[in-house]
């Protein structure tokens, strides 16, 4: 029933088979066992697309794999800020929600980690991204995750998945400084790949001193992580993706760097966007495509990082892109970043 309901030529090869069975000396046994191994192969086939090469914002097919990170910014008041009324818009949850669904349901990501993911932006977005087929890959337990990864459920199948927040509290503000790291498996052809969404402390050495080796500290969380990863699975590739709080040539950074992870946008064969993918969006100042960052590229300005590290050298990064429509401006103020990949 699933294979007629999902891959609706498969009537004509049952026929097709039947057919055989008459003109030919086989037994039941032996057109059976013929049938299954087709019926395997040409599944596994079919189930080897990714969501993206059908959604509206299409994979090139020299990719087989997409994935998209954002921080989504927590605003959970139920008020409408004073700078929001002026430019006539609205940036609470109910209404930020269903846009952020536009946003990935329009890409279709295999998989997507987002940070400052809360409590009550997920009550509107969960049962959405569900019923649009994705699966979060940590539930909360006595912790709320604001650094979660969702999953395409019907390509992708978790093998491993660990959440850490940071310690102690006076680097990790209010638990929304975190890790979730997930390896997981695509079902058509089992190749496997580790994913690590991060959100590290924020404020800088001069508002807050020991902020930068505060991030340092977190970094080394994550390179642990990856070699606990690789312990139990090999030299599979691996992604770190986040928001790090910090530019390209800072210590955090230059850990990933100095152990051999590579940003996505560089090793990026057919475009790698270089803006450093940040604007003004905030209960105080409203919303504005202006960038306060550092700089306007992204190895100076950016602080939303996505890099990867690939022991066997086969992954290749095709599209690195931020993702900036105008309705995006309104939702949060760091652009999505998405990344295709050949697996």
């Amino acid at each position: 029933k699933w294979l007629l309901k999902s891959m609706p030529d498969a009537t004509l090869l049952i026929i097709s088979f039947g057919n055989i069975h008459k003109r030919s000396h086989m037994t039941n046994k032996a057109l059976l066992t013929v049938l299954c191994v087709f019926l395997t192969f040409s599944t596994s086939v079919y189930a080897q697309e990714s969501p993206a090469f059908k959604a509206k914002y299409n994979m090139s097919s020299n990719a087989d794999l997409r994935i998209i990170a954002n921080n989504i910014w927590e605003y959970s008041e139920e008020t409408i800020p004073e700078k929001w009324q002026e430019q006539g818009e609205d940036p609470r949850d109910f209404v930020r929600a269903p846009q952020f669904i536009k946003m990935i349901t329009e890409r279709m990501p295999d998989v997507f980690s987002l940070q400052e993911y809360a409590k009550h932006m997920h009550e509107g977005f969960y049962h959405r991204i569900k019923d649009a087929g994705y699966e979060i890959a940590w539930e909360s337990k006595e912790d709320w995750n604001n650094t979660p990864i969702y999953y395409y459920s019907k390509t992708i199948e978790p093998l491993y998945v660990n959440y850490h927040k940071y310690t102690p509290e006076q680097w990790c503000n209010r638990g929304t400084k975190s890790f979730t790291s997930a390896v997981l498996k695509r079902k058509s052809d089992e190749k496997i790949f580790a994913l690590i969404n991060t959100h590290l402390w924020w404020k800088s050495d001069k508002v807050q001193p020991g902020s930068s080796m505060a991030r340092a500290s977190q970094m080394w969380l994550i390179l642990a992580e990856a070699e606990i990863i690789k312990a139990k699975f090999g030299d599979i590739p691996v992604f770190i993706t986040g928001d790090m709080n910090c530019e390209e040539d800072t210590i955090p950074l230059q850990q990933l760097l100095q152990n051999g992870y590579t940003p996505c946008y560089k090793a990026a064969i057919d475009y790698g966007d270089r803006n450093n993918g940040h604007h003004i969006c905030s209960a105080k100042d409203g919303f504005s495509v202006k960038s306060r960052r550092k700089g306007a590229d992204r190895e100076t300005g950016a602080i939303d990082h996505c890099l990867f590290k690939d022991a066997e050298g086969t992954v290749e990064i095709r599209v690195f892109d931020c993702i900036m429509e105008d309705y995006i401006v309104k939702l949060t103020d760091h652009y999505p970043l998405m990344i295709d990949i050949n697996l």
